[in-house]
Order: structure tokens, then sequence, then C-alpha cells
């Protein structure tokens, strides 16, 4: 599935008299119906990135003070129920849904969804990520409690540091296409969600937290790859988890973290031996610069992997490509 974004979005590509009216175009277009309050304001600054894979959207936002409200009737206007994963990195805001306010800062994580009537005022210039998915996905994990999800998670909770950790360690590689299977995250997203909310000891190795703390990891490893001195104690200090929970994330696949790590960076040597464009790299360099030490060691690795010798493999691929996408 290939990865859609947008081209960054500010405020400044309009006139002083054009941007709020702008910025009431780019809210509907990115979180649904919101009607902007307090008339047009003059040199209103905001920025938008927005980036999705499928029906996963991650939104990175900032805009100066404003205000809206979004009605019941805004919701019988959109084809797919929609709920976000809001969490704030700088500013302050206020959000109201139904009869309950919220004062948000930074690190508090909100969660709405866009069946409810709301509304938000900005008080402070805010900066924000916002992660939006189908609703239909936590009711298909609380059929019978989705509406009642705690909805203002305060900055100092558990289940506000996991859910930033998570969505601050995931959002990068999201928009820099990097991670492209967006029901995986997805999935991913929703386990952290619901497992951190109802945290408890018993709890703590279910099944959908460990889904999402083993992407996490990956995610981790795959990004480090190219460092010699990655180890499963560095790993698991990263990812706040101990070198035990470690194992036991990868001994539910059937492996290690070594064996993970090894073979993930058997996958980018063989890829970069089978281009053309590295022809004139060494066999060596490319096995170091994947976090390879020792050059005996990477080759026999790759031939227990692959069945050849790196030499060999590349001469192989390299035979197949036609003459004139061959390097000169």
């Amino acid at each position: 599935m290939r990865a859609v974004v947008d081209t960054a979005w500010r405020t400044n590509m309009y006139g002083a008299t054009e941007q709020y009216e702008a910025w009431q175009r780019k809210l509907n277009d990115v979180y649904g119906a919101w009607t902007l309050t307090g008339g047009g304001k003059a040199e209103f600054h905001a920025e938008v990135q927005h980036h999705s894979v499928g029906n996963l959207h991650i939104v990175n936002c900032i805009c100066d003070p404003c205000g809206a409200v979004r009605r019941k009737e805004n919701a019988s206007s959109e084809r797919q129920d929609m709920m976000a994963i809001q969490l704030v990195l700088s500013g302050r805001e206020h959000f109201t849904i139904g009869s309950k306010t919220a004062t948000l800062g930074a690190g508090d994580v909100l969660i709405w969804n866009t069946t409810r009537p709301m509304s938000f005022a900005v008080v402070e210039r805010l900066k924000k990520i916002s992660v939006m998915m189908p609703l239909s996905r936590l009711r298909s994990w609380l059929p019978n409690s989705w509406q009642s999800l705690e909805s203002t998670l305060p900055h100092e909770s558990e289940p506000a540091r996991l859910l930033a950790s998570f969505i601050n360690s995931v959002s990068p590689g999201f928009f820099s296409g990097a991670l492209q299977n967006g029901e995986a995250l997805t999935e991913a997203m929703m386990g952290m969600l619901i497992s951190s909310i109802g945290m408890d000891e018993s709890r703590s190795e279910s099944s959908p937290l460990r889904a999402a703390q083993l992407l996490r990891v990956k995610h981790h490893i795959d990004t480090h790859l190219d460092d010699p001195e990655l180890s499963p104690g560095g790993i698991a200090t990263a990812n706040r988890i101990s070198v035990r929970y470690l194992h036991r994330l990868f001994e539910r696949e059937g492996t290690t973290v070594l064996q993970y790590v090894i073979r993930e960076r058997l996958a980018r040597c063989r890829r970069e031996l089978s281009n053309p464009t590295m022809a004139r790299r060494t066999i060596t360099d490319i096995a170091f610069s994947w976090g390879f030490q020792s050059s005996t060691h990477f080759s026999r690795r790759f031939k227990e992997a692959y069945g050849a010798s790196p030499y060999d493999f590349r001469r192989e691929a390299c035979s197949t490509v036609p003459t004139d996408r061959r390097p000169s």
C-alpha cells in the first residue's frame, strides 16, 4: 500500500485577509467538520503536515489561539466516523466534550471521536500530534464500552506517558515513509491505547500491548541497524522495558532479539549487494555500514541465510542486470 503525503501547508501561503478562512478549510479537510468561532483574524498563523496510509492518519499541527465548535449535524454530513488520539507537545487548549471541559498542556493526551458535539479554544500557541483512524476499529475492540473510554489523560499518568512515547517513536518513520503498513500500525495503536488505560499487573502482558511494544522495539532496531554497539541492553533501555521482557517479546515469535538484528542487517546488505549502483563499494564496506564488525562473521552468516557467499551472490545478481543499467 502506498503512503500519501500532503505537502506542508501554512497560512502564510495566503494573504493576511484570507488566512483565517483558509484555516477553516484546512481544519475541515484534516479533522472533519468544524466551525471556527471568533470571526476573521489578521495574520493568523497555522502549519499542518498530514500523512496518511490507508485509513490511518497522523497530523502535525501548530496554530495561533483560535476556537471552533462541532455540532451534532456535522457528524451526519461525514462518510465515516473517526477517532483521534491527540498529544499536546506545547501550548495550552481548552477542550469541551459534551458537558466536560479539560485544559490540556504539554504531555497531555486527549481522545475524541467525531460522533459527539465538541468545542475547543486554543489559549496559547499550540503544537500537537494527532493520530486519527476509523472509529469502527475502537468499536470492534470495545463493542460494549467504547463510548465510555476515558477522554483526557494527564501528562503525569502512565497511560499518557506510554502513548506519548509510542506516538513520538512511530511518527518520524511514518512521515518519512519508512512505515507503510497502516493496518498493523492501527492495531498496535489500539492495543497500546486500550491496554494502557486499563493497565494493571494482571494485564501488563496482554496480547495487544505486546504487539504494540514489539512493533515499537522493531522500529527502534530498524532505525539503529548501522550502530555496531546495538545490544539487547541498549534496546531495552531505549524502549523502557527490561532485558528479560525484551527477550520474552521475541520468544513469542520463535526467535531472539539478536537473531532479529542479524536477520535485518543481512537483508539490508543483500539489498545493497544486488544494487548495481553499489558496485564500487567493497563487500566489507557494505557489511560494516550495517553494523557488522567482522567480514568473516558476515560472510558466514550471509551464506547460512542465502546459500551463497556475498561475493558469489553479488556476481550472480549483477550478471542479470541489463548492460545499460550497470554503472559506467
